[in-house]
């Protein structure tokens, strides 16, 4: 009770009320860790040394997210990329005494957005891209500096650590962007996307022809799964189909122009 004899309203309560909670323990998808709230989806990986955090939320994340990840030894924080909805909580995550790791291709977009303007990948995502410049331009994540910047070639960085898994280089939504490649699974950021709760292309990217390139490589690996950084964990056969013909798309492009 306060002082006015109501109860105090349970601030956590509210918040999983408004923005739902889905993890693994509900929606079991191979032996992946997840927790997602808001259409951002933020993962663990067990490792040999205490255990990794794949990417970080928004600040309507935080509250149940930091109850979630008190089943685990967070030493780590990859962050996929830079962008306010993947690293805004990497400051409070550094400070509890986890090391942030980030590639070194994106660490001048750290709490400046424009600095990697991105562009529609389709046309139907061309309104929806000035409104991300302008949310970008206006909500910068809490400032950190990373403790590890890594080059995207440095594949076995995370098996140095103790982790059995391997860095995948998937630039093109930014420039530093990365996945992890850990069993059948393919950690991807924000490379694809099921944000609609649908498996569609990300609506932006810096460099549309570095994304063309991430998402044939991600092709080439064919994953059993995809762990987008929004939206449910999906079946990469689910995926395929949507990749296929956004690439198949994108080379007729290229035919007509040359």
């Amino acid at each position: 009770m306060d002082s006015t004899g109501f109860k105090t309203m349970d601030i956590g309560l509210i918040n999983d009320r408004l923005f739902p909670i889905t993890t693994n323990e509900e929606y079991p998808c191979s032996d992946m860790i997840f927790y997602a709230q808001s259409d951002i989806t933020c993962y663990i990986l067990r490792g040999k040394q205490g255990d990794l955090l794949i990417d970080t939320g928004m600040p309507q994340t935080w509250i149940g997210m930091r109850r979630w990840l008190k089943n685990f030894d967070v030493r780590y924080v990859l962050l996929t990329h830079a962008h306010a909805d993947h690293d805004w909580n990497a400051a409070k995550l550094q400070k509890a005494g986890a090391k942030l790791l980030l590639c070194e291709r994106d660490r001048t977009l750290r709490q400046n957005y424009m600095s990697q303007p991105v562009k529609p990948t389709l046309p139907r995502y061309t309104l929806r891209n000035f409104s991300q410049w302008i949310n970008g331009s206006i909500f910068n994540s809490p400032p950190y500096d990373a403790d590890i910047y890594f080059s995207a070639k440095e594949r076995s960085l995370l098996r140095d650590m103790g982790f059995d898994a391997a860095m995948i280089p998937l630039p093109g939504h930014t420039y530093g962007s990365v996945g992890v490649l850990c069993g059948n699974v393919l950690y991807c950021g924000d490379a694809f996307t099921g944000i609609w709760k649908r498996p569609d292309i990300t609506p932006h990217a810096v460099s549309p022809k570095l994304l063309k390139k991430s998402l044939e490589r991600i092709v080439r690996i064919s994953p059993e799964w995809l762990a987008c950084g929004h939206g449910l964990p999906m079946r990469y056969k689910d995926a395929y189909p949507v990749i296929k013909s956004y690439l198949g798309m994108k080379m007729q492009q290229e035919h007509k122009g040359g």
